[in-house]
């Protein structure tokens, strides 16, 4: 046998194993001229350029059974919808590792200001953002339990979470446990369940949109739960607030066995 190469010979020449290759030979995808004699293996020229062409699809991320259809389609026009469908796919796929590339720089440079932080104790360190806009989903955690119960809903940790606090008319904090908000990350990369349900769920009037839309003074906190409380109460005497209603979104969880957590939060209120 002539111009023909053992299976060892193109495992080796091609750095694939043995095991690929008869993989491919099961899938009906590169079958071998078999020895009846001693059962070897042998591939011709012809069979490289077919073991090449799969490859490329390998290479390209191309399923294998997308690759046989292609091949044994024996058509140009095949191989070129193939590319071009791939072409998208690679595309979407740039999309998606920008913005994660951008969610790791973001999330790499905040842990290097929380190594940093120090809560201020004096507020001297609150800045005024004239321009925001997000839109916060207020969910009844206890009816939301309740609906998602025998419901798969994927997600929710694509989303920056959100407590509100009210302060009354005598600067007292009230929180109410049963609520708590949600909203899109900049980087969030897939319309998941969770977000349709939510979008369903506004339309139903399970749940609500909150607009912090304007003005808002702004300030860092880091520390556990009960630490966040006492520096709220703190942050309330100093600015004389009443009536009004403190925004809480948590950034970051330093997490402990003890489940004391450290939590890195923006506060948000209004001037």
């Amino acid at each position: 046998m002539q111009k023909l190469l053992r299976i060892g010979q193109v495992s080796n020449l091609y750095g694939i194993s043995l095991d690929t290759l008869r993989y491919y030979d099961r899938k009906n995808l590169l079958k071998p001229i078999v020895d009846e004699q001693n059962g070897y293996r042998y591939y011709s020229l012809e069979h490289l350029d077919i073991l090449e062409m799969i490859l490329v699809g390998k290479y390209l991320e191309i399923p294998l059974e997308q690759m046989k259809e292609k091949i044994d389609s024996e058509s140009i026009d095949a191989y070129l919808a193939m590319m071009e469908e791939q072409n998208r796919f690679i595309e979407e796929k740039l999309t998606i590792l920008t913005k994660l590339k951008q969610y790791t720089s973001e999330m790499t440079d905040m842990l290097k200001n929380i190594q940093n932080f120090s809560n201020d104790s004096t507020f001297s360190k609150v800045t005024t953002e004239n321009n925001i806009d997000i839109t916060i989903y207020q969910i009844n955690l206890k009816s939301f339990l309740n609906n998602i119960e025998n419901t798969q809903v994927n997600g929710i940790e694509a989303f920056e979470q959100w407590i509100s606090y009210h302060v009354d008319d005598k600067s007292s904090i009230i929180e109410n446990s049963e609520l708590f908000g949600l909203s899109v990350h900049n980087h969030t990369i897939y319309v998941n369940e969770l977000y349709k349900y939510l979008d369903h769920a506004v339309d139903d009037g399970k749940v609500s949109k909150h607009h912090i839309s304007g003005s808002y003074r702004h300030i860092n906190f880091c520390g556990t739960e009960s630490e966040l409380q006492k520096y709220l109460h703190q942050l309330c005497c100093h600015f004389k607030l009443k009536n009004t209603i403190l925004h809480i979104k948590f950034c970051f969880a330093l997490l402990h066995k003890d489940m004391k957590h450290e939590y890195f939060a923006e506060i948000y209120f209004t001037k």
